[in-house]
């Protein structure tokens, strides 16, 4: 059942639901279509005002932690109880040894004794508020944050340097194109920070912007990009927790296959109309299918230019589904649209099950559409965000210890790991920069990704299930777990041990 410590209270009735959706829904403009290799639109069409459920209010969304509470390192996990190698080096020239990591070219942020990190807090409480929800309580993050930097700067801090933190705390309800160029001018010229860790950006101009002023990017946002949004930021911008979307979907469609949730079913497809939508649905999804036989019946694209066109791609996707009797729906192009057309589908007394990942804000989903969510299945990336701590037992491994150690040292108090997961994923940024700190031939963008990518499957990650790095790659994300709706405890359980991408 749900935890009292994360105590969420459902909207009163399905108007109140659909009021929060339109307040909301501009965000799928920017978050849901697709350009210079992202998932996003073009927000002029509509006010984007708002974020999206799962990004803001999400029913257990943002960070989390719980106190140690004894469970033990999950057995299926081969890494767990592993001896940390976040903070280690080889001995190389660089911080490890007390040295000084020269700067390359036009690095911004970086002098001879001090490198400037920002960090971005995404703060949804205000879109809590507005649309009824309650969250997980997170803590004072900036504390968290400050905990951190105390800890890794006397460890030797980065590239022989002390860190320089700056903290922003914005506000999701207003975010927009607008609010994050002045975020990221703010970040880039201000601050004149060397990297930026992102938790909640979801703007079509926000990545450009930081590769533009050669900032590196540590993004932990639940925002699809493929290899070819990848390539186009290279090397400013790395998401080295999570999975490239290419690999995520690749995986639900074997997460899927193997869970037997095809047998049987007559099999409709959702996907938000952009190139990256399609690229990874016919080189990952489709051929998959193919494989083990599956048929598709009916797949539909959503445009999300503006409200209007949303809707109806949405209202038109179910008249086919109905028409194909589809039972079965998969959603391509993350951003919430399984919330948005589940919210529709209500409307139309249409319940289908549904195919889900941690891109989808299943917490979310459970929470608000519990009576929607029997039969959905999927596979779970991010287990502060899909997952309770008794499917999932917190600490699963040293280097999650090790941060809720660094945080409870520093007198943060947390009961369960929803308390402090954002708090996490700052530890694992830190972590992993002290990890390759001492592989750096010199502090940039593209020394830092060599780096990184020399520690290939030796980093063991606090917040994610497992990570590996290889070169040329900007995601490090590696691992999944099959996951599955209960409704007896109306929960998403996990049911299957550690599976790899592209295995």
């Amino acid at each position: 059942m749900i935890s009292a410590d994360i105590a969420r209270r459902r909207p009163k009735s399905g108007i109140f639901r659909l009021a929060g959706l339109f307040l909301a829904i501009a965000m799928v403009v920017a978050a849901c279509s697709q350009s210079t290799g992202e998932d996003q639109a073009d927000p002029a069409a509509t006010p984007a005002t708002q974020a999206t459920p799962a990004e803001q209010p999400a029913p257990s969304d943002e960070t989390g932690n719980g106190e140690p509470d004894g469970g033990e390192p999950d057995a299926g996990d081969p890494d767990a109880g592993e001896p940390d190698t976040g903070g280690t080096g080889n001995g190389e020239p660089g911080a490890a040894s007390g040295g000084l990591v020269p700067a390359g070219p036009d690095t911004p942020g970086v002098s001879d004794d001090k490198v400037t990190i920002s960090f971005i807090v995404t703060d949804t409480s205000a879109v809590a508020a507005a649309f009824g929800w309650e969250t997980p309580d997170e803590g004072d993050r900036k504390a968290q944050i400050e905990a951190l930097i105390d800890h890794f700067n006397a460890e030797g801090g980065f590239a022989g340097r002390q860190i320089d933190a700056k903290v922003t705390v914005f506000n999701a309800i207003t975010d927009g194109p607008v609010a994050e160029e002045a975020l990221c001018n703010a970040i880039t010229q201000d601050d004149k920070a060397f990297a930026v860790v992102m938790t909640g950006q979801l703007q079509e101009n926000a990545r450009p912007c930081y590769k533009n002023a050669n900032t590196l990017m540590l993004d932990a946002t639940l925002y699809p990009v493929d290899n070819v949004g990848f390539e186009e930021l290279a090397p400013y911008y790395w998401s080295p927790l999570l999975p490239s979307y290419d690999d995520l979907v690749g995986g639900l469609a074997a997460g899927l296959i193997a869970d037997n949730w095809f047998d049987g079913a007559t099999l409709g497809v959702i996907a938000i109309d952009s190139e990256l939508n399609k690229r990874v649905y016919e080189q990952q999804f489709s051929p998959r299918l193919d494989a083990a036989g599956v048929e598709v019946a009916s797949y539909n694209t959503i445009d999300p230019t503006d409200a209007t066109s949303f809707n109806n791609d949405q209202l038109q996707a179910i008249i086919n589904f109905k028409e194909a009797g589809v039972d079965k729906v998969v959603a391509i192009g993350g951003s919430r649209l399984v919330s948005w057309f589940i919210e529709t589908s209500i409307t139309q007394n249409y319940a289908p099950a549904y195919a889900v990942t941690s891109y989808d804000a299943p917490e979310f989903n459970v929470f608000n559409f519990p009576e929607m969510m029997p039969g959905a299945s999927g596979i779970s990336v991010l287990p502060g965000y899909d997952v309770e701590d008794d499917q999932y037992p917190f600490p699963a491994n040293p280097a999650e210890q090790e941060c809720a150690g660094i945080f409870s040292g520093a007198g943060l108090e947390f009961t369960e790991r929803a308390n402090i997961r954002t708090g996490l994923i700052f530890c694992d940024a830190l972590r992993l920069l002290a990890a390759a700190s001492p592989h750096l031939s010199e502090v940039s963008a593209q020394g830092v990704s060599e780096a990184v990518w020399s520690l290939g499957d030796d980093f063991q990650p606090a917040s994610v299930y497992g990570v590996e790095f290889t070169e040329g790659s900007y995601a490090g994300g590696k691992v999944y777990r099959l996951f599955r709706f209960d409704a007896e405890c109306e929960c998403m359980t996990l049911i299957s041990g550690p599976k790899n991408f592209g295995e």
